[in-house]
């Protein structure tokens, strides 16, 4: 069965919104059929967003050319407060709009090669299924809770007494609820055949982006703002809690962070041998650099929209003062678990190897 796109177009001009509705509608992008309704209301609009997938929004009322009303991007303001759906501006005028597109945010100009250019925007966001993500999700939800509640606690209810009064009945369900969030009900969810169960997929590693309020740990990565390299922290989480003594704060166990540097991919021997021979030798040692496994010196980070692939080098380590860590540092992401976990045990093996010479094997009993 073909998916239904609702899509809810904003536009002051009733000929203007008319003439792409009637354009569009019933028009099949990326497998979906387009339901499209016209609204020429900015302001009652709000109330019936919820009820679609996507928006094209027009940024002025009145004539562009004249830069009327800004309300298109005063209702976007309105939208990030209340609502997650993506948008698309439609507007003849959109040069004031263009430092919002992204992912969720597309960009069409009215004119010549207007309307081609709103359905190509409307494809670009609708193939990673990104419209219909909350409404899997919601029904998701619905047959998770609805499942633990009468499946588990209601045919246990003997265990569950009416008489507990405490939150853990709440705790376990969402516990088990991110716990059914397995890679495979993930790759279900939304729509990824790409994914590989058995392989790792590069977001797991990283846990984005980074609460601040929250104190430094281990696998932090963090980025130099005089320079631009990147650093990952290896002093052990344990030692940035904050010690209290009868209330009174009594510092921490770190006064320096051990951090290590990174460097990109492509500026690795093994990259630049692979371009410039493509031998299978080349291809074996960049795989092994790849999967962590040419030596216990090295640890790879692979790309995500926030950092490029980048090869830690345990060999390339500095100690920066706690106290200059926000001023010196922005804080981009960290290592989630086992990664972290993995990162710190290869730099711990491979500064604690034992070595020894070469045995004389020319000696005879």
């Amino acid at each position: 069965m073909m998916n239904k796109l609702k899509i809810l177009y904003i536009e002051d001009d009733s000929e203007v919104r008319e003439k792409l509705v009637k354009l569009l509608q019933d028009e099949v992008i990326c497998g979906c059929k387009i339901d499209i309704k016209g609204s020429g209301d900015f302001n009652t609009s709000m109330k019936s967003i919820s009820n679609y997938q996507m928006l094209i929004l027009d940024i002025y009322e009145g004539n562009p050319k004249d830069y009327g009303s800004p309300s298109g991007k005063n209702v976007l303001a309105e939208i990030q407060k209340y609502f997650f759906i993506p948008v698309i501006f439609y507007s003849g005028n959109t040069s004031s709009v263009t430092q919002y597109k992204s992912q969720i945010v597309g960009v069409a100009t009215k004119g010549n090669g207007g309307v081609e250019e709103l359905k190509s925007e409307i494809e670009r966001i609708t193939k990673h299924n990104l419209p219909f993500l909350k409404e899997i999700v919601h029904s998701y939800i619905e047959k998770e809770f609805k499942k633990y509640f009468w499946d588990v606690i209601q045919k246990e209810n003997s265990k569950f007494t009416p008489d507990a009064d405490d939150f853990s009945l709440g705790y376990m369900l969402l516990r088990n609820f991110a716990d059914s969030l397995s890679k495979e009900n993930i790759k279900k969810l939304i729509g990824d055949d790409t994914i590989q169960n058995e392989k790792v997929h590069p977001m797991e590693f990283y846990i984005y982006p980074i609460d601040s309020s929250k104190e430094y740990e281990n696998g932090e990565i963090l980025k130099n703002k005089e320079n631009d390299d990147i650093y990952v922290i290896l002093t052990p989480s344990c030692d940035f809690v904050e010690r209290f003594k009868k209330g009174v704060s009594v510092g921490r166990n770190v006064d320096k962070v051990f951090m290590v540097n990174t460097k990109l991919l492509t500026e690795c021997n093994e990259y630049k041998s692979y371009i410039e021979h493509s031998g299978k030798n080349e291809i074996q040692e960049l795989t092994k650099l790849i999967n962590s496994g040419k030596s216990d010196r090295y640890f790879f980070l692979p790309h995500a929209p926030f950092i490029e692939n980048r090869v830690i080098d345990f060999q390339l380590n500095i100690s920066v003062a706690y106290d200059e860590l926000k001023s010196k540092f922005d804080r981009i992401a960290k290592l989630d678990s086992p990664f972290a976990q993995s990162m710190t045990a290869s730099f711990v093996r491979y500064y604690n190897r034992i070595g020894f010479p070469d045995i004389d094997n020319r000696q005879k009993n």
